[in-house]
């Protein structure tokens, strides 16, 4: 594919996306926010010169975007999650250039346990992320569960991604609470058991993202901008597809089915 790219969405992340894609040697040709108007999107994905559409949108709208940009025969690349129903992505799934952004499975550290994980070995996995939610962030789209998805989709769905990459699917799922701000509850697969904890009150000084392995832990945050690695897969058409993203999705839908039970 040749490397012009129209973004939809002026959000924080815009700025991690475009120096990726300039350092692939790519152009973004296009840029529109929802300040241009609600359907100002559609005229661009219909009129744009770029090969690919990048939606870094409110993730309501993720569904809607990126099935109208493939069925104008765009490649896209939309932020997590691709929806938020598994229906949805299964949808966007019968479209062969919809990518997903899960950077984390660039980092280091998921390449070496990738690796180094056996399936004939047992794991003890914790998923902790304490975090700092100001006002702003509740008072925006993120802070409104019909428009995020709640916190286990803006904040938990990168880890459940990961864990499933690296440990494969989950066989059972129990929700200890969940509410707006935490949650809390565990899943376990063919070899593996995590406890996860999601906390959006933590002291701005003590924020933390853990992921521990038997007792080790796995820090992947990163000062390397990993959505470079992103692109780079992307223009080789070898990116992480809907069939793959889903997996993380329908965790999420399990653990909310959970709760209500």
């Amino acid at each position: 594919m040749n490397k012009k790219f129209a973004v939809i969405g002026r959000g924080f992340i815009y700025n991690l996306h475009a120096e990726a894609i300039a350092k692939i040697g790519g152009e973004i040709v296009d840029v529109i926010d929802e300040s241009d108007g609600a359907d100002a999107w559609k005229e661009m994905v219909k009129k744009t010169k770029a090969d690919c559409i990048v939606i870094l949108a409110p993730n309501y709208l993720h569904f809607e975007m990126a099935k109208f940009s493939a069925q104008c025969g765009k490649m896209v690349l939309c932020e997590k999650p691709l929806a938020l129903k598994s229906e949805e992505v299964k949808v966007l799934a019968e479209y062969p250039d919809i990518f997903a952004v899960y950077q984390l499975r660039y980092h280091p550290f998921t390449k070496q346990l990738k690796s180094e994980l056996k399936e004939d070995a047992n794991y003890q996995i914790e998923m902790d992320i304490f975090v700092h939610r100001d006002d702003d962030y509740w008072k925006s789209w993120k802070g409104r569960r019909e428009k995020s998805g709640g916190i286990i989709f803006n904040l938990g769905v990168h880890y459940f991604d990961l864990l499933i990459y690296l440990s494969g699917k989950p066989t059972e799922v129990s929700t200890k609470f969940l509410t707006d701000k935490t949650g809390e509850g565990k899943i376990s697969g063919k070899n593996y058991s995590c406890s996860w904890r999601i906390n959006t009150e933590a002291p701005v000084e003590s924020q933390s993202r853990l992921f521990k392995i038997n007792g080790v832990n796995y820090d992947f945050s990163s000062k390397e901008n990993l959505h470079f690695f992103v692109y780079k897969d992307l223009v080789e058409k070898n990116g992480i597809n809907p069939k793959e993203s889903v997996l993380s999705i329908e965790l999420i839908e399990k653990i909310y089915e959970n709760f209500k039970k």
